[in-house]
């Protein structure tokens, strides 16, 4: 049944009449939509903030979520951290070791362990990888200097990005100009004078592009750019554990999910959709944030064939800034529930919006104090 249909019937209706017809509607869409709502409607609405400004060094501003819905954000040669979720209020709590930094920084990515205790940041182009703890950050009025081997490891590793898979080993993607792209597994409780840092996806025919895990522990990476010798500019493809724990090839392993942008700066929110970023401009494929439909990652995974492109069902193109010319990346809220899609300095948050049948339900029931659970 269609929803015009739905809506066109309840007009002949009197208000009496559809209250306890679109409170159960309400309620029917709630239980059984709450997933595709994710897919389906992020980008109904932006929500565009400033960051704190860029600093010296930098050239922009990237970060990530705290499980209690506070940003974490880097630029210039400091932290800076949200007051409160959402506030859009930023101190600064925390400045990296200028012996290691040079006093500033270009950072390529901050992301947060699992458990939300560590902290890793790519802090530039031939600048190490900085590790530490949450409980290291200090208060506004005090922010902590980094200081290397006491409060933070300084890892002498250049990668593009990186995720952690669990709460030690961090995955990291690099490559150096003219040979093949690679993915590493970090030990971040080794020495970082000796780091334990073995290669896990080799083979990557150009360079390096986003990473992540899954829920089920599988790695996504892709080609950032392509050499021509291999698989082109934003192929994704997905590794099983059993394959990427062993050491898997690029080009003749995993399952191929599909051509997105660049592949950059891959995120996934709670319901499995998949963030895709970058932009591909020698196939013309930019200017917008890919997201990818959680089943129809499940389809590939399946045998199913890789994701169509140009089926809206599989990958919806969001584009807050409207006119197709932004080189977007991303980051996630699991507290929030909000997509941030990142275009320098000026952040935009989307979340999942109710349906318009959910939007009339929840309109009537508030008005009238009728509905019941």
């Amino acid at each position: 049944m269609s929803t015009g249909f739905i809506l066109r019937a309840l007009q002949h209706m009197s208000r009496a009449q559809t209250l306890p017809i679109v409170c159960s509607l309400l309620l029917a869409a709630l239980t059984t939509t709450s997933s595709a709502d994710a897919f389906t409607t992020y980008g109904h609405s932006y929500q565009p903030f400033s960051t704190p400004p860029i600093g010296n060094g930098s050239f922009g501003i990237t970060g990530d979520a705290l499980p209690d819905g506070r940003l974490l954000m880097v630029t210039g040669n400091s932290l800076f951290l949200e007051s409160n979720a959402g506030s859009r209020l930023f101190d600064e709590v925390a400045i990296f070791d200028t012996t290691q930094t040079g006093g500033s920084t270009d950072p390529a990515f901050l992301t947060i362990s699992p458990d939300g205790t560590r902290v890793a940041v790519g802090v530039g182009f031939g600048k190490p990888v900085a590790v530490f703890d949450v409980a290291a950050l200090g208060a506004p009025d005090a922010p902590t200097t980094l200081t290397n081997g006491s409060v933070a490891d300084y890892f002498h590793i250049t990668p593009f990005d990186a995720t952690w898979y669990d709460n030690t080993n961090l995955a990291l993607t690099t490559g150096e100009f003219g040979q093949q792209a690679f993915v590493s597994l970090l030990d971040t409780q080794s020495n970082p004078d000796a780091p334990i840092n073995n290669p896990i996806i080799t083979g990557i025919a150009g360079a390096s592009a986003g990473i992540a895990f899954d829920t089920a522990g599988r790695l996504y990476t892709a080609n950032g750019f392509a050499d021509g010798s291999g698989s082109v500019t934003g192929n994704i493809r997905i590794f099983d554990p059993a394959e990427w724990m062993t050491g898997a090839d690029f080009e003749t392993q995993g399952t191929y999910l599909g051509d997105i942008l660049s592949g950059g700066s891959l995120r996934f929110d709670t319901d499995g959709n998949l963030f895709v970023a970058g932009g591909d401009f020698t196939d013309f494929d930019a200017g917008y944030l890919g997201v990818v439909n959680a089943q129809a990652i499940a389809d590939a995974l399946q045998g199913l064939g890789p994701i169509n492109p140009n089926d809206p069902t599989d990958l919806r193109r969001l584009d807050p800034r409207g006119d197709g010319f932004g080189y977007f990346a991303s980051a996630y809220n699991s507290f929030t529930g909000e997509l941030y899609i990142t275009d320098g300095e000026v952040w935009y948050a989307t979340i999942p919006a109710p349906g318009a049948l959910a939007l009339l339900a929840t309109s009537g029931c508030i008005a009238r104090r009728r509905c019941r659970a």
